[in-house]
């Protein structure tokens, strides 16, 4: 069991490709949570990353750019932005090498989305035009201000990670789950009925929300609960 467990984390890449990055939030947050934060190049082949994974206790999905509709199946919309085809498909082996290896995983926003996707769920490209009616979902207000409440549901991986009951989240989105990958479930919604976490029911750590707890675990216990947890899984602890 290794005390500080290694994590992976997948970042961001510019539209020319040239730069890949991510934001320090998320090192720092693994870092309180009393894991070892190591970003993960997109250039990775198969063999190589499978060698990576076998260094590794965890993995987490950042946030970032929109997930391409094509990896789910559905032509481009009006409204969708910013795509990048490798870490699509990077994220994708990820995902999937996570759940074959039953690897402690959290999502992110993006991170979430690409979860979904990877295994066979579909994405809303624009909430603000595909579900008007909804609420605002790209807050702006500080990074670190919970904007909107979601309910999480009895049961889950989720609740006994932040607990029952509602909490309130912050809130940086256009893009959000629309029908659950078949292996996973439905952990929290919005008071709108937007998805804001999934899991695996048959992972010890498996897990993926819509909101940005990285921007709020130095002041909120319940965000900072969610790297806890991974690292924790991470370490082999349940």
């Amino acid at each position: 069991m290794n005390p500080q467990p290694f994590i992976g984390l997948s970042g961001s890449v510019n539209s020319e490709q040239t730069q890949h990055f991510i934001l320090r939030d998320y090192m720092k947050a693994i870092l309180e949570a009393g894991g070892v934060p190591l970003l993960l190049s997109p250039d990775l082949d198969a063999p190589a990353l499978e060698g990576c994974l076998e260094r590794l206790d965890g993995l987490l999905l950042a946030g970032g750019n929109d997930v391409d509709p094509s990896v789910y199946g559905q032509p481009p919309m009006p409204g969708l932005g910013e795509v990048n085809p490798l870490r699509d498909a990077f994220e994708g082996a990820l995902v999937r090498a996570a759940l074959r290896r039953r690897m402690p995983l959290l999502g992110i926003c993006r991170g979430v989305q690409a979860m979904n996707a990877a295994l066979g769920g579909t994405l809303y490209q624009d909430l603000p035009s595909q579900r008007p009616e909804g609420w605002l979902h790209a807050q702006t207000a500080p990074g670190s201000y919970p904007s909107h409440e979601v309910t999480v549901r009895q049961g889950t991986l989720l609740a006994r990670v932040v607990g029952e009951g509602t909490l309130r989240v912050n809130s940086f989105h256009h893009q959000a789950v629309r029908d659950a990958a078949p292996c996973l479930r439905v952990a929290a919604q919005a008071g709108d009925g937007v998805v804001e976490a999934l899991e695996h029911p048959d992972l010890p750590f498996f897990l993926g929300v819509q909101w940005h707890p990285e921007r709020m675990y130095a002041t909120d216990a319940r965000a900072a609960a969610l790297f806890k947890g991974l690292c924790r899984a991470a370490r082999g602890q349940a």
